[in-house]
């Protein structure tokens, strides 16, 4: 099938966090733009969130993979939990985690997954720990080459065997680039191929205010994700919206 010339996946991180994170997200679907969300697995709130998104049929959903915030969902991971079985975070964790155990633990995350909301549509990563934790990285890989599934790339090399969109907007985030002049630029900028913008849109919530040091932006964010001068660009730049869905299919 021929590809359009400009796609663009609307990716939302962190579904699943807090029921705001999810409700957000949702509405920001529902009404707005946003095409695709990742799923942390391992939260409280993790399976009500995806029965609330098989709801929503054209929303894509992929694996937030979750190596530093919570608990693993795995059996025995120790070069990753603290003597608390918790998530190790920063250096502490990438100075110990092993990648026999990263791999044991997206394994777990992914067929968790696939049990609450199949099918599943790609990989990317809470905080990009399979950008900064080498051994995440070749995990992440194997493990989606084995399940055919695309991941969130933030470099343009490319990996024979696994897919990924041509191009990543990672920076629409914070008070200095959650402005329309902002997304303006980034839309009216896209190049043919497909480009996926991440994004954090929420509605706030004491469990966010609680867990995360980025809070008041998503509502920003969800503000400008449901605008309709930015649904009048998309349509002026002759921009398709997608998910990742089809990248594998349509590339095969």
């Amino acid at each position: 099938m021929k590809r359009a010339k400009k796609q663009v996946i609307i990716n939302a991180d962190d579904f699943g966090m807090t029921p705001g994170v999810t409700a957000g997200i949702l509405y920001a679907h529902q009404f707005g733009l946003v095409t695709s969300t990742t799923a942390m697995v391992n939260t409280p709130f993790s399976k009500e969130a995806l029965e609330l998104a098989r709801q929503h049929p054209n929303l894509g959903v992929g694996l937030h993979f979750v190596l530093d915030a919570g608990r693993p969902v795995s059996g025995a991971v120790p070069s990753l939990v603290d003597k608390e079985g918790a998530f190790l975070k920063g250096e502490d964790l990438k100075n110990t985690a092993k990648k026999e155990d990263i791999k044991a633990e997206l394994i777990a995350q992914l067929e968790l997954l696939l049990q609450w909301h199949p099918p599943v549509t790609h990989i990317d990563s809470h905080h990009h720990q399979h950008v900064h934790i080498p051994q995440a990285l070749e995990a992440v890989l194997e493990v989606a080459e084995a399940y055919q599934l695309p991941v969130r790339s933030f470099s343009e090399k490319r990996w024979e065997n696994v897919q990924c969109p041509d191009y990543l907007c990672h920076d629409f985030y914070g008070e200095e680039n959650v402005q329309f002049s902002f997304l303006q630029d980034v839309l009216t900028s896209t190049k043919e191929g497909v480009t996926e913008i991440m994004c954090h849109p929420a509605f706030l919530d004491t469990w966010l205010l609680e867990r995360s040091s980025y809070t008041d932006v998503r509502m920003k964010e969800l503000t400008l994700l449901t605008d309709e001068n930015v649904k009048r660009l998309l349509q002026a730049e002759s921009i398709e919206l997608i998910h990742f869905g089809g990248i594998a299919h349509e590339r095969r």
